[in-house]
């Protein structure tokens, strides 16, 4: 599927079950590998847990693993640019300011949860398109309506553990499962042997043969989907949740809405080219930065352009420009209404 022009039509497999990471079910979990948080309440007798997808950091700067702790909170959160970000602007030719205030230019979002590894935080986003990718500089970003909750139901100092488990085994009404993801870089082969190394134990106490051409297919697809592996006991299979075809929202949030076209407005040409599904990505993906460049795509002969606006005025086109230079290398063309 094409993260940013899927097919229209094509059916979309979403998990609507996840394997529980292995580790102390207490706080929040954030699974790094999975790219979900998971946050656990109880008193010990009754736990009740919630989840949420998260983007993490890029392979050059990866979310650490490791224990934390929640040591405090805020609303509306003012960032204090790291001097790496700075720097990485700076060369850019996009000095940032030394701090950022609440706003839409704030890539903190509204709520900002500041862990006690100094440098990272679980907070929200200005752009909800970068949940579910390795978009971040470590830290963790969830979408606004998300983190809003998880913001009022986190007290300070809250344990949290960031773990990288990209295979997880689990268990319900009597059948085992295996949902496999796609591992960062340099720790799927470690991983693959500690989860191989479980369901070897298994096989050894139930004194039954796994499906190993099974398992080995779950884990080469990767689909991210727990799917049943082994029967721990006899008829238990007949249980498992079927897939279920769900009614097509009438309403798709976090869509950014385009204004019409304005015949006294400036525009931005940001790509000319001969395919409309490479337009149509280049439209999206312009669409969902932070805070939104709103742009289209239009036909012209046998060609066709993605055109960015419209701007009220050349301040505003200028502007986009240069993000979409600094942020995606585009080299976009100003086109003034006085000159069309």
């Amino acid at each position: 599927m094409d993260v940013w022009a899927p097919e229209a039509g094509k059916p979309v497999i979403l998990p609507l079950s996840f394997v529980l990471p292995d580790t102390p079910r207490r706080g929040i979990v954030v699974n790094v590998a999975t790219m979900r948080l998971f946050q656990y309440k109880g008193d010990g007798t009754s736990m009740a847990v919630s989840t949420y997808p998260v983007g993490v950091g890029t392979k050059e700067r990866p979310t650490p693993t490791g224990p934390a702790r929640v040591y405090r909170k805020a609303a509306r959160p003012t960032w204090h640019v790291p001097a790496s970000i700075a720097e990485d602007h700076r060369k850019k030719g996009d000095p940032l300011p030394p701090e950022v205030p609440p706003g839409p230019e704030n890539p903190l979002g509204e709520y900002a949860l500041y862990l006690s590894k100094p440098g990272y935080l679980i907070h929200g986003t200005n752009k909800p398109a970068s949940i579910g990718l390795k978009a971040t500089n470590g830290c963790m970003r969830l979408y606004p309506e998300n983190i809003k909750v998880l913001y009022n139901d986190t007290p300070v100092n809250t344990p949290v553990a960031i773990v990288n488990q990209p295979y997880l085994i689990g268990q319900r009404d009597g059948v085992l499962y295996l949902e496999a993801h796609t591992p960062l870089e340099d720790a799927g082969t470690l991983e693959l042997a500690k989860i191989y190394e479980k369901l070897r134990a298994i096989e050894k106490k139930t004194g039954r043969t796994l499906d190993w051409t099974k398992i080995k297919k779950v884990q080469t697809e990767a689909r991210g989907i727990p799917v049943p592996i082994f029967e721990l006991r006899q008829g238990s299979e007949k249980g498992v949740p079927q897939t279920m075809e769900v009614r097509h929202p009438d309403t798709l949030h976090g869509r950014p809405e385009i204004p019409d076209l304005k015949p006294d407005a400036w525009y931005v040409l940001a790509a000319d080219v001969r395919n409309e599904l490479e337009a149509r990505r280049i439209a999206a993906i312009i669409n969902h930065q932070g805070p939104p460049i709103p742009a289209r795509v239009l036909a012209k002969g046998n060609a066709y352009r993605v055109i960015a606006g419209p701007f009220t005025d050349g301040s505003g086109a200028r502007d986009a420009a240069k993000r979409l230079k600094i942020d995606l290398e585009i080299d976009g063309i100003l086109i003034d209404p006085a000159r069309k």
